[in-house]
């Protein structure tokens, strides 16, 4: 089961943020050729992480870093995903910045992409699964219930087929490719859920303090993306 391999962490350090933007870069710059980054040092990050909360996910058994998420926080910069499609479309949905936070980076390295879970009949992104049910439980802990997205048709069907229903918001966006805004609300996007798995559920549902990078015992730091 995927949840006695794969940990996530809450990247809370100087460190672990370095690893997190490593592996954007290993995925985004790499592996797909989406983003530029930052050769010379291996990292891909921009303004928005300072406004950020970072998290990764670790293979327990293979001791490596295999995927990052962010949740960006309507600070200073604003949200990302406003300056491609602007002010208006939160607004015209009743939404607020204050009240929401954009889901981004969320990347899987190539390896365990498709590492999946069996469950009653249905089948699970174990990586993806593991940052989605950090990130709900840290935003809730804020009192932050809504989430946003400008991403690919592929990623919102993905995430309806895991259980987290994702609804369109406005039109399509060039933004390296054709996206799409989406908005998810944490109360009620995982009701379909239950019926696939009712353990993932009770997951999703129970309050957890995620892992912090800092409070991590010696033993599991990873020093270095191996």
């Amino acid at each position: 089961m995927f949840e006695k391999r794969y940990m996530a962490v809450l990247a809370d350090t100087e460190k672990s943020k370095s690893i997190h933007y490593a592996l954007r870069h290993q995925v985004y710059c790499q592996e797909k050729g989406f983003l530029v980054g930052d050769s010379s040092v291996g990292q891909e990050k921009d303004s928005f992480d300072s406004d950020a909360v970072h998290f990764l996910v670790r293979d327990l058994l293979k001791s490596k870093w295999v995927g990052t998420l962010r949740v960006v926080l309507p600070k200073k910069n604003g949200l990302p995903m406003l300056d491609v499609i602007g002010d208006d479309v939160l607004g015209d949905k009743g939404l607020s910045i204050n009240d929401v936070a954009e889901i981004s980076r969320l990347s899987i390295v190539r390896q365990h992409r498709h590492a999946t879970s069996l469950i009653n009949e249905h089948v699970f992104s174990d990586v993806m699964f593991s940052l989605v049910n950090a990130a709900k439980h840290y935003c809730e802990s804020l009192g932050i219930n809504t989430w946003v997205f400008l991403c690919r048709k592929s990623l919102s069907k993905i995430a309806n087929q895991q259980g987290m229903n994702m609804k369109k918001i406005g039109k399509s966006y060039e933004y390296k490719g054709t996206r799409y805004p989406y908005v998810v609300n944490l109360k009620e996007a995982f009701v379909g859920l239950e019926k696939k798995s009712t353990k993932l559920h009770e997951l999703l549902h129970t309050n957890q303090n995620c892992q912090r990078y800092s409070e991590l015992p010696d033993n599991q730091l990873l020093l270095a993306i191996r």
